[in-house]
Order: C-alpha cells, then structure tokens, then sequence
C-alpha cells in the first residue's frame, strides 16, 4: 500500500505555465494582476481589490478576507469539479496573505505576537508551518500558483566605500521570504521603462539581475523582456526549445502530466484485510504485545474488521499498515 517505483515515470519539461510557480512584483501599476489573470482556467484568490477593473471575461475572483477564507478555497481545489475548472491559482497579494496567517496564529494561541508564546521559537514555528504547509499544498495539488507582491525601496550600504544607495526589495516581511522564494520557479521584478527604439512608456520583467531579488530556474530564459502575457508564453517556450536543442533532443508534444503529489485512490477494504493479515502473522510470531499496543494507540480498541471506511480511518490503517511492515521485515517474517 505504498509508492510503487515501478510505475513511476520520467518527469517531461514543458512550456506549460500551468504546472509552474511564480512571484511577480513590482511598484504599482506594472501589470502584476492583469498579466496573471491571463493565465488559463485562473482564480484570483483576491486579498487586494485591484482586480475590479480588468475586464478579461475569463478569472474568477475569490475574495478572501482572512486566513480561514484562504484555507477554505485550499481546501476546495481538492474537488473534481474544482480541479476541472480550474488550471491557475493567483494571490493577489502574497504579502497580505501572509499577514493573515499571521493573526490567525496568534488568535489560536491567545497572543498578540508569536514571541509571546513560549520559548524555542514556538510562536514563530507554528506560523511558519501554518504558512509554508498551506501554500506549497496549492503546486502539490496541481495547480500553477502565481504570487503577486508589491516592491518596496531600501537603503544599501556598499560593504567597501560605505556609501549608501537606493535599492529595491519584495515587500514581504523577512520570514516568509525565503519560503516564497523558495517556493517559486521564477521571481520576475517588474519595472516601468521606455519601450526599446521609442518614447512609449512600458513595463520590463527582469529574471536573472544580481543586486534585486529576481530568480529563474530556466538558464535559457531571456533575462529581460517586454512583460506582456504573449510575451512571457513566447520566451517560456523559447527558453524550454533552448533547453532540449542544447541536450541534442526534440521538443516533446502532447505531453499528458501527471501530477506526482496527487493523492491516489485507496481501496479500503483491500488495505483493511492487508492490515489484518499482518496483525495476524506478527501475533502469530509472538508480536501479540507490540500489535494490540499500536491498535489500542490507533483505533482505541476497536476490532480492525468493524472498522467503517473514512479519510481519518484510512489515514490511520496507513501508518499501522507501515508500522506493521516494517516490523514484520525486522523480524524477518
């Protein structure tokens, strides 16, 4: 009842922008949400209000006003019809989003800041893992995730002549941000310019600069490009052609991807007698203390066979399942 390696299968580099992560930001007005709603199949998980003017006809928008709306749409992009409708999960945006993970792990521990609420770090720990574990589950489910944050100037000091400059930042609080940027594929800084050859103003998307936070996991990416939705689709597929060209292989097509994370449907029944049968044979080879522990801790005290099927129940049948595996190969059984 676990992974089967055998059934695995190699991973296929696309230029899909549904399966990937990104991090769009920039000052305001750099086109952050309106290129973002054109991702397919999008629903705008909107703790900002700028999506009210962008009248695409396509992006459905979810307007969350707190961390228990957030983990509720979370929880409903599980569904069959959800998964059907929808390709691209976008925050709107990733730094008010993290505040309301923030207030909501203070409310749970009855303090006004995580410091407060013992030692080690635990405060902090647990809005860490509140956060972190609520996001990435987004891409594990199989969504594309685009995160949008604002950009914030900040004062640099040069390490050797001491002179200060301006600089530019994501303005996201210091924890979260290398769990966002970690988390994404790409970190594209947005900035207002001329458009190359003419006096029309326009916007850039930056991928690969040194001194600004910026990130591309694709080498073949064109570090600097007019950011426009046709735009970013023309130098995905350019960069992932690049890729397979350097590596002497074609570009594959019709690539159906499966998602590795999604969770497999489990026959209960046929797990139920699996676990019985390895409760019987540990009992049977003189186990009987360590199997009517584990099942006393686990389902307390009912019989494996009354046992009604549920998402809990299968969950904990899993991990006896494991725990009796593993000791029946210790014992050499």
């Amino acid at each position: 009842m676990a992974i089967n390696l055998d059934e695995l299968k190699p991973y296929v580099v696309t230029s899909n922008p549904s399966d990937k992560i990104f991090l769009f930001y920039g000052e305001m007005a750099t086109r952050k949400t309106s290129v973002a709603c054109r991702f397919p199949d999008s629903l705008l998980i909107a703790l900002d209000i700028g999506y009210k003017f962008i009248a695409d006809g396509k992006h459905i928008p979810a307007p969350c006003q707190n961390w228990q709306d957030f983990k509720s749409i979370v929880k409903q992009l599980d569904k069959p019809t959800n998964k059907e409708r929808f390709k691209t999960v976008i925050i709107d945006t990733v730094g008010m989003l993290y505040q309301a993970c923030y207030q909501y792990v203070c409310t749970q521990l009855g303090v006004t800041d995580p410091g407060e609420a013992g030692g080690y770090g635990m405060g902090w720990k647990k809005v860490r893992n509140e956060f972190e574990v609520t996001l990435r589950s987004i891409a594990q489910k199989g969504y594309g995730l685009i995160m949008l944050a604002h950009s914030d100037e900040v004062e640099k000091e040069d390490k050797v002549t001491k002179k200060k400059t301006l600089g530019v930042k994501i303005d996201i609080d210091k924890r979260p941000d290398l769990i966002i940027k970690g988390l994404a594929d790409f970190v594209f800084f947005l900035h207002k310019e001329v458009r190359d050859g003419t006096d029309e103003p326009t916007v850039y998307a930056y991928s690969k600069l040194v001194d600004i936070d910026t990130k591309s996991r694709s080498m073949y990416l064109n570090p600097r490009f007019e950011f426009t939705y046709e735009n970013l689709i023309s130098e995905l597929e350019s960069a992932i052609k690049a890729q397979y060209s350097q590596l002497g292989m074609e570009v594959p097509t019709d690539v159906v991807q499966t998602n590795p994370y999604e969770k497999q449907a489990v026959d209960f029944s046929k797990l139920r007698n699996e676990t019985i049968e390895l409760a019987q044979l540990l009992t049977n080879n003189g186990y009987d203390k360590e199997v009517g522990e584990m099942l006393i801790n686990v389902f307390k005290g009912t019989r494996l066979s009354e046992l009604e099927e549920s998402e809990t129940t299968i969950n904990q049948l899993q991990v006896v399942f494991t725990s009796f595996d593993e000791l029946k190969s210790k014992a050499r059984l």
